[in-house]
């Protein structure tokens, strides 16, 4: 029953979000100007269109907390399937988004669907980006709309000219490249969200880790088995 309602506090708080492959972002000596670097972090990558395999997920909301495995399907526009399963392999749950609609089944409940915009007031455009390492980001306009600076030589911010909301990009780096550790996303309402990155592959440099963290909750992501295609 805990892992059921561990599968429902995912759903209501796991933000999706993903990620580009920012880590073969050019160096911002080679682009000074920090909007045009941020379109650059932000651009999706062309690779894998699917990524699948498993992971070990820990969810903490107000609507319930707990750890658990799940198999994760996630899919260029917007797919995302998560089977949570118990610690002996059963299902727990299925967590299904296709654009906006969202949808829970469990053994006790049955199949739950509704049309949703997000996730504990998480954009839910973002639901697959977390898990193919694609970073969330404004819309193409919007980064054009914003006014951006370099806080220093690890960090972008950006805010519209009137308005409490802001991006930040804080940067690593992985394989002498700059690689993202971390985006953080304040609305105007005052509720902020922060994605975390950490562990890079070592070959191909995408976030073994990642955590996200909202006003309503928080999601870690360890990934234990991953595929691309």
């Amino acid at each position: 029953m805990t892992l059921i309602r561990a599968a429902w506090g995912v759903g209501m708080t796991l933000v999706a979000i993903s990620l580009s492959a920012c880590s073969h972002v050019r160096e911002k000596s080679e682009v000074e100007e920090p909007s045009q670097f941020v379109k650059q972090l932000c651009t999706t990558s062309t690779g894998a269109q699917e990524v699948s395999g498993s992971v070990w997920m820990k969810a903490k909301s107000k609507e319930a907390s707990g750890q658990f495995p799940a198999r994760v399907l996630a899919r260029s526009g917007n797919e995302l399937r998560l089977e949570i399963t118990q610690l002996l392999g059963a299902r727990a749950a299925l967590i299904e988004i296709r654009g906006n609609d969202f949808r829970v089944e469990t053994p006790q409940d049955g199949a739950v669907s509704r049309k949703a915009t997000s996730w504990g007031g998480i954009p839910l455009e973002w639901a697959s980006r977390v898990f193919m390492d694609r970073l969330p980001c404004p819309a193409p306009s919007e980064i054009a709309a914003l006014r951006w600076r370099w806080v220093n030589d690890r960090e972008i911010e950006g805010r519209p000219q009137t308005g409490d909301q802001k991006w930040v990009f804080r940067l690593g780096s992985w394989n002498q490249k700059p690689w993202v550790k971390a985006v953080l996303w304040q609305k105007s309402s005052g509720n902020a969200l922060e994605l975390k990155r950490e562990d890079p592959d070592t070959q191909e440099g995408w976030a073994t880790r990642w955590e996200v963290v909202s006003s309503v909750g928080e999601v870690k992501v360890r990934w234990k088995e991953r595929k691309t295609r």
